[in-house]
């Protein structure tokens, strides 16, 4: 260290210690001063928010294989409810809100992390109500098809052809 940087440790722990046992009065700080703290908070929530938008648009493809797993493991159990499908938006999202509360109410920053926050939380809504959809009116047939109806098919015409052969 140098004799400049011992200087101001110096002096600062200097001040410290005849603000706290002197009973000297602290420098007041402003309101810009006050503002600028926020700018640690704002880096805090930019680099969180980055962090999760690149999961958002590049996906953990190990997490489907994960919820199959899961699905697999909840129906060998009996059990009726399977967990749902992490999306990527909830996780944004998830990441989004609480750093509203942190940057309060009045940036703009702030209202704009909680407006995509609430549609990143409505996108995910959408997207499960669509995946439930999709299973209880598309896949369910087929696989009802592909079970029952097409097994039983195959089985008539086996022993059609049976008959035929006799």
């Amino acid at each position: 260290m140098s004799v400049v940087g011992l200087k101001n440790h110096f002096y600062k722990a200097s001040q410290l210690v005849s603000e706290k046992v002197g009973g000297a009065e602290g420098t007041k700080l402003d309101d810009d001063f006050k503002e600028m703290e926020k700018v640690d908070v704002t880096s805090k929530a930019v680099t969180e928010v980055l962090a999760r938008t690149i999961k958002y648009l590049q996906p953990n493809p190990s997490l489907a294989g994960k919820l199959t797993m899961l699905n697999m493991v909840s129906e060998i159990r009996g059990q009726v409810k399977n967990p749902s499908y992490l999306q990527s938006e909830g996780l944004l999202s998830e990441c989004l809100i609480p750093h509203l509360k942190e940057l309060g109410g009045e940036s703009n920053f702030g209202d704009t992390l909680l407006d995509v926050g609430k549609s990143m939380k409505h996108l995910v809504e959408v997207k499960d109500s669509l995946d439930i959809e999709v299973k209880q009116n598309f896949i369910d047939h087929l696989q009802n098809l592909c079970e029952n109806d097409l097994k039983e098919i195959q089985h008539h015409q086996l022993e059609g052809r049976r008959l035929d052969f006799d």
